[in-house]
């Protein structure tokens, strides 16, 4: 048959190796890594888009605002409605929207320690200010941001 120190303890200790269990466990701890890693990966690639689109669109916003509030690019517009105003030195990115609501003043002075004047959607007399709510959009809708302008009649 063979020889009888082939099968002592000594010899059998002495072959190198992994275990069939030893290479499993290293398997799943790689996985287990691998997994995490992988994740951790595409979760800052989202949160990496959307801060994009969030940077985009208040940068679109901030730019329609100021094109809106520059009285020789935009002049005041007694009763404005939101499309009166037109965002023709604004440069869109491609996909995104702009939209633009106009509330009057109703001409009453404030009074107490809070000065809020009183804005009101519809227009029955313009007493020369404007509140513009600019709202920027991303083209998926996950991003809106918006900017008050108030617009005062020059003359």
């Amino acid at each position: 048959m063979g020889d009888p120190d082939d099968l002592h303890p000594a010899t059998l200790r002495s072959e190198s190796g992994f275990s069939l269990a030893e290479i499993v466990i290293t398997i799943a701890i790689v996985g287990i890594t691998f997994t995490a890693l992988l994740g951790g990966m595409l979760t800052a690639i989202k949160v990496s888009t959307q801060h994009q689109r969030n940077a985009t669109a208040d940068a679109l916003a901030r730019s329609a605002a100021e094109w809106v509030k520059d009285p020789a690019q935009t002049p005041y517009v007694n009763c404005a409605t939101g499309t009166t105003y037109g965002l023709t030195g604004v440069t869109l990115p491609s996909g995104y929207t702009v939209a633009m609501a106009v509330r009057y003043w109703n001409g009453a002075i404030p009074t107490g320690v809070a000065y809020q004047p009183a804005f009101q959607a519809s227009c029955f007399t313009d007493a020369g200010l404007q509140q513009i709510t600019i709202t920027a959009t991303a083209p998926d809708g996950s991003t809106t941001e918006k900017v008050q302008v108030l617009k005062r009649a020059t003359t």
